[in-house]
């Protein structure tokens, strides 16, 4: 038997996460206990969940997940790196994890390690510094310049291979799991279905949950036929309450606010914001109408709408380099079913970081705690990109989901 972790969004649940799920099963076993580790409020590609972290984890456990934990913010919402290595981090200190899953366009986990290995090199350290350096690359986004850079060292065979969303997150994990000497091994599902950008349902098996999301937005009633049938009535009650979809332009006037009361710095340590962009953001504030607007004013071919988006996100909470760098001192326990239970019981006996189960409390740790309360911030104000806002401390007194046998 095998307990495997899954680092997830589940933004929302849909039938291919339902196969990444039975894929692990069959490779595994039946009896396999399946953690998933999940995003809170705020998403990897700095955008606001689609609906709140209970609600996505209760439905995670309707369909097959044993116990799901919470990645908090700003981990988060952090780059692949940052995103991959505090999972992996929080991963290897439950004690108990044998197998770290994910999802990935290549679907070979050799081509993926090694991939992971030559980018761990120092030769291609320093050819990503220095193409960062050339002035003829100005332009580029890091993401082209890591592609490039693996191009030029080590030729075409495998470079197609960082260009996947999926494959980047993939390799991050593989890298993550190599630096910290973890034990965890690395296991990989093909994915299947539409695209992982794919902005439109497609005649496909499983669509992605961007497109799931985009329909959530304007028919929401369409949207619940991609979604999985014990999570469906869950998310048309949510819908029925006000509770779903969630949109970040719901918080516009408090983000813009923030950054027209604030000047111009020479320097700022806000993470992913460096470069001039902090600057460039509270310049374009004064014009934009939206955090929508806002992205697409500061939107050019050096920064991607996922590092505008979350260079706005920093900004607003005050998140430095070193808050995302951290190594994360706790998780949250979002939703569990009776095995869960008893992988709880372990964990907390295993754990070298806090386990939270009362949402209200916090780490023993001072560092701990700053990371709790700055997570906590985070759900306050995602209460209010709500289509019915409800109180910010709601989050605080949110019990975790159990389901019963």
């Amino acid at each position: 038997m095998k307990n495997v972790l899954i680092i997830c969004e589940y933004n929302p649940f849909h039938s291919g996460h339902k196969y990444q799920i039975t894929d692990i099963r069959r490779t595994f076993g039946e009896d396999t206990k399946i953690i998933a580790l999940m995003s809170g409020n705020f998403t990897q590609r700095g955008e606001i969940a689609i609906a709140d972290k209970f609600l996505r984890a209760k439905c995670a456990v309707l369909e097959g997940v044993n116990l799901v934990l919470q990645l908090p913010f700003p981990f988060s919402s952090a780059s692949a790196e940052f995103f991959a290595k505090a999972g992996v981090e929080i991963a290897n200190s439950l004690g108990i994890v044998d197998v770290l899953a994910f999802g990935s366009e290549c679907g070979d986990i050799k081509s993926l390690t090694s991939v992971a290995r030559n980018m761990l090199k120092e030769e291609y350290k320093t050819e990503v510094q220095a193409l960062k350096n050339d002035e003829k690359n100005k332009t580029l986004g890091y993401p082209k310049i890591c592609e490039a850079a693996y191009r030029r060292l080590y030729g075409e065979d495998l470079s197609s291979i960082i260009s996947k969303p999926n494959n980047i997150l993939a390799i991050e994990y593989i890298k993550a799991l190599i630096l910290t000497d973890s034990s965890i091994i690395p296991y990989t599902t093909k994915r299947s279905g539409a695209s992982f950008s794919a902005k439109k349902i497609e005649k496909s098996a499983h669509q992605s949950a961007t497109a799931i999301r985009e329909l959530l937005t304007s028919d929401t009633h369409s949207a619940l036929e991609y979604i999985p049938l014990y999570s469906k009535e869950h998310f048309l009650s949510a819908y029925k309450s006000g509770e779903i979809p969630s949109n970040q332009d719901r918080l516009s006037a408090a983000v813009l606010s923030h950054f027209s009361l604030n000047s111009p710095l020479q320097r700022y340590d806000i993470h992913d914001a460096d470069g001039g962009l902090y600057n460039r953001l509270i310049t374009l504030s004064n014009k934009a109408t939206s955090i929508t607007h806002l992205t697409q004013l500061a939107s050019t071919k050096k920064y991607t709408d996922s590092r505008i988006r979350r260079a706005i996100w920093f900004s607003f909470f005050g998140v430095t380099s070193s808050d995302v760098r951290a190594t994360p001192e706790y998780t949250q326990v979002l939703a569990m079913d009776s095995c869960g239970q008893a992988m709880l019981k372990l964990i907390k006996k295993t754990s070298a970081i806090a386990v939270i189960t009362k949402p209200s409390a916090t780490p023993k740790s001072e560092s701990g705690k700053i990371q709790k309360e700055l997570s906590d911030k985070a759900d306050f104000l995602f209460e209010f990109s709500k289509p019915i806002a409800k109180s910010g401390d709601t989050p605080l007194k949110t019990s975790p989901f159990v389901k019963k046998d």
